[in-house]
């Protein structure tokens, strides 16, 4: 079969979802614009890959070739657009993570609930062909799919914390670690970044296992209507 590239099906998306998306988008344009101007470059690129990343779903059925990538509901962008908008505006420009310890948990339990719940369809969407999926065998997916993308976070940080001097593992001295009392954790700035990540995978575990039985629970309920 040729491959086919086609136009966009912006008719499938909900009205409300798709006015969101736009909003969203537009968010992280003038974020990215207003980082760059301001010499912030790592929040200008990552504004710029956060609205990429807020067409995903347009990318899946433009180039998805008739493949099974094409089934993703337009309900995972819209979540996924959540947490990007909430965690970039209000989160990093808003000041958020700075002014309210828990917002950076918050954040990483949303996150691992929205990856769970795209990781359980999209299991059930991948094997679509060899019969339903087993309940089970999609709840493990999509807790390992969560915290698979808990991991990929992990790696961008410490890789901006390497390359571009950023502090986003809270491992070094800065205004980022201000908030924190160093002697709770041995006087070292290491032991700090440690707990740091180990909570953010923490928080992303429970969430994952929150969307898990969410989805479970979602799904048994649709089958017995029918």
């Amino acid at each position: 079969m040729a491959y086919k590239i086609k136009k966009d099906p912006v008719k499938k998306i909900p009205k409300f979802q798709f006015a969101f998306w736009i909003i969203v988008r537009i968010s992280m344009l003038i974020c990215a614009a207003y980082s760059f101007v301001q010499g912030d470059l790592v929040m200008g690129f990552e504004s710029v890959f956060c609205f990429i990343f807020t067409h995903l779903w347009d990318m899946f059925q433009v180039f998805g070739n008739g493949s099974f990538i094409e089934e993703v509901p337009p309900l995972s962008q819209t979540m996924l657009n959540i947490i990007i908008f909430v965690g970039i505006v209000i989160g990093s420009y808003l000041g958020l993570f700075d002014r309210l310890w828990w917002f950076d948990n918050m954040m990483h339990i949303l996150s691992g609930v929205v990856c769970a719940v795209f990781g359980y369809d999209f299991a059930c969407i991948i094997q679509r062909k060899k019969g339903q999926c087993a309940a089970t065998l999609a709840a493990i997916f999509s807790l390992m799919f969560a915290l698979s993308i808990a991991v990929g976070w992990e790696f961008y940080e410490f890789l901006m914390d390497t390359l571009h001097g950023t502090n986003l593992q809270l491992s070094k001295a800065g205004e980022e670690t201000a908030m924190f009392d160093l002697s709770k954790y041995n006087n070292e700035f290491g032991y700090l970044g440690l707990v740091d990540t180990m909570t953010d995978m923490m928080m992303n575990a429970i969430g994952g296992i929150a969307g898990m039985i969410f989805m479970i629970i979602l799904r048994n309920r649709k089958k017995k209507k029918k």
